[in-house]
């Protein structure tokens, strides 16, 4: 998103951060933290740098200049989000969006890119139906509590204790949040049981297939554009030839759909040729956000490997790109492992290609 911040003109892009800016990312945290705290401790400090740890269990988003968002764009402020249903610290409860780490840049400072980086964590929050944004913040952070008050944060006095931030550093951390819907009553499922997902085998042109795929093209599409943008007319023919589905290469489709029979995920098994091996690749995999880290991605992959045993495959392959880590990291927690780049994508070097072996076993058992 592009936005107008604060008092001072400066129009900045809010993205998530590309992988290539790790680094620059942690150091802006670090610096943040540093010119806010003062001394801070190595493993503290490196922790802050750590962006390629944080964004293996949330989001994180950086505000860059509006118009330079190319590769030596700069990054003047970042924050660290939950992603939907999976709090990233204590002081979320369920059908609430807690953020941490919100930094800006020492030298960005006073041109309202911490305002920019809230109100699009609110503007997230309302996206995927949360009732609360919520965060808690450090003493020293006076800055940031002027800032969360003129927005509507209130104090959660409720939340706020000492916590052990590094080893043998305990600080009184303050709780704030953000209301934006009434809080939900008692719910009506039974608590720690799972919702209920319904799994159904579709045409791969059933039109809600074709809508959930148009709404994942609407979230990744943007992660990759700037590598795309600069090429030649060959190379933009090259990507849309590797990256395209042939329709009749599709084995089997699949929706996963809440319990009211709204379809919240989609995937689909290809039968691709390749290096003179067939196998049975997972393609077009996605989970609507209100529906994430409920379980519907566990179905939805459970019910294709299912249908590839089926089949007699030997093993399941896929292809992500390296600027969707939370896939990534859901795919290793279903025992999928990495491998080498494999056709069509070894021209693609953002690809990360996985498998997972299906073992010989009857699929009727």
């Amino acid at each position: 998103m592009t936005t107008t911040t604060g008092t001072v003109a400066t129009t900045v892009t809010i993205r998530l951060v590309r992988t290539e800016e790790y680094e620059q990312a942690g150091e802006v945290t670090a610096a943040a933290y540093s010119h806010s705290y003062g001394e801070l401790s190595a493993q503290y400090l490196a922790s802050l740098r750590d962006v390629a740890g944080r964004v293996r269990t949330g989001d994180v988003w950086v505000a860059v200049d509006g118009g330079s968002d190319g590769a030596d764009a700069a990054i003047l402020g970042t924050v660290w989000v939950a992603r939907p249903n999976r709090p990233l610290a204590e002081v979320a409860r369920p059908g609430e969006t807690d953020f941490r780490q919100l930094a800006v840049a020492p030298e960005a400072r006073g041109r309202g890119i911490g305002e920019a980086l809230t109100r699009h964590v609110i503007d997230l929050a309302r996206a995927r139906g949360s009732h609360r944004v919520v965060m808690n913040s450090g003493p020293e952070m006076t800055g940031a509590h002027a800032l969360y008050a003129k927005l509507g944060f209130e104090r959660l006095l409720d939340r706020e204790g000492d916590w052990e931030v590094e080893p043998g550093r305990i600080i009184r951390l303050l709780s704030f949040g953000y209301d934006l819907a009434p809080e939900p009553g008692r719910p009506t499922e039974t608590p720690g049981v799972a919702p209920t997902w319904v799994v159904e085998a579709v045409a791969y042109d059933d039109p809600r297939a074709v809508a959930l795929r148009d709404e994942m093209d609407d979230e990744v599409g943007p992660r990759y554009a700037d590598r795309f943008a600069a090429g030649d007319a060959a190379e933009a023919d090259a990507a849309n030839r590797a990256f395209a589905v042939d329709p009749a290469t599709i084995v089997a489709t699949v929706l996963v759909s809440d319990a009211a029979g709204s379809p919240v995920a989609h995937g689909a098994l290809r039968d691709l040729a390749h290096d003179g091996i067939r196998d049975l690749e997972i393609k077009r995999v996605f989970v609507q956000p209100r529906a994430r880290g409920a379980g519907a991605s566990r179905v939805l992959l459970a019910e294709l490997d299912r249908i590839a045993r089926g089949r007699g495959a030997a093993r399941l392959i896929l292809q992500t790109g390296d600027r969707q880590q939370d896939a990534v990291a859901l795919y290793e927690k279903l025992g999928y492992t990495p491998i080498g780049i494999y056709e069509p994508y070894t021209a693609f070097a953002f690809s990360q290609c996985f498998e997972k072996p299906l073992p010989d076993v009857d699929p009727t058992r």
